[in-house]
């Protein structure tokens, strides 16, 4: 996630979490109610304070609607992917369409040792592909994973028929091979 969405969202959470509070002691407590109803009927009366209410309001309305965007747009593949036929439909599920990716991906000879895939979904009923990977210590790296971004990409539209538009390969450890002892 980006880091910046993620502070925004930080933030946006504890002012909800405070804005709870104060409406559940309002709710509980007669004095802290009338208490807020003057402290809002007095901001209202000052034009400078009112017009930094409602530029702060609408900022958190903003905030409020691109967090409910990002998390609709950014959010993980849910449903199959439904290819209709003559004869019928055909449900391809994200599970498939990961495991097509991870055999792939092991498949290239790229010096992978373990990998995690991840299907996203991307503009105009694409695709995107996430792998996160192991690598051995003997693999030359950047042309490797060429090889395997090609051979996902070309497997899953080969076995689907379903377009990507990106594959993402993410290196997160590169492991030395161990020598065996023999006794």
């Amino acid at each position: 996630m980006n880091g910046l969405i993620r502070v925004i969202l930080i933030l946006f959470s504890f002012a909800a979490a405070v804005f709870s509070v104060v409406f559940l002691l309002m709710l509980l407590n007669a004095d802290v109610l009338s208490g807020m109803i003057l402290l809002l009927t007095r901001m209202t009366e000052q034009a400078s304070i009112r017009l930094t209410m409602v530029i702060f309001w609408i900022a958190v309305l903003v905030l409020c609607v691109g967090a409910m965007v990002y998390g609709i747009m950014t959010g993980r593949l849910r449903r199959t992917r439904i290819r209709s036929t003559e004869i019928g439909s055909i449900d391809i599920g994200v599970d498939a369409i990961e495991s097509i990716a991870l055999n792939a991906a092991r498949s290239a000879q790229g010096g992978i040792k373990q990998a995690r895939a991840r299907a996203l979904p991307y503009k105009g009923g694409k695709l995107r592909l996430v792998l996160t990977t192991v690598l051995y210590s003997d693999v030359e790296v950047p042309a490797m994973m060429v090889r395997v971004q090609d051979r996902v990409k070309k497997d899953i539209e080969r076995y689907t028929g379903i377009e990507v538009a990106q594959v993402i390969v993410r290196v997160s450890r590169v492991e030395a091979i161990s020598a065996r002892i023999e006794r």
